[in-house]
């Protein structure tokens, strides 16, 4: 008996999402991602990544996609007490950005990508 797998095609969040973690981790962030519905508060960051003390919340979301209610009142939250959340809909931006948070956050310290 041949057993057939189907192989559901990445959505444009995914893959936005595992090019997100795919450069945390090339940058040593440790990467835990939030599964929806198993436990979670409704509207929880899909990311969480950690650094020398430091921790970023991220919401993946495909380009032009939108926040729902109950991420925009979670972000908010996260946001009111101190946290550093970052909505990313494209991969490319998100690396720049994580380069100016890491020279900000360790001067000095040229973490930087290699080409």
């Amino acid at each position: 008996m041949t057993r057939r797998f189907s192989v559901k095609p990445c959505t444009p969040e995914k893959i936005v999402q595992n090019a997100v973690i795919a450069q945390l981790r090339f940058h040593l962030w440790f990467v835990q991602r939030n599964q929806a519905g198993l436990g979670n508060t409704k509207g929880r960051p899909d990311l969480e990544a950690y650094r020398m003390g430091q921790t970023l919340f991220i919401e993946c979301k495909a380009p032009r996609g939108r926040l729902s209610e109950y991420q925009v009142k979670y972000i908010d939250d996260l946001r009111k007490h101190g946290m550093t959340v970052w909505v990313v809909d494209n991969a490319d931006r998100f690396l720049e950005d994580l380069e100016a948070l890491q020279e900000r956050l360790w001067p000095g310290k040229n973490i930087r990508r290699l080409c």
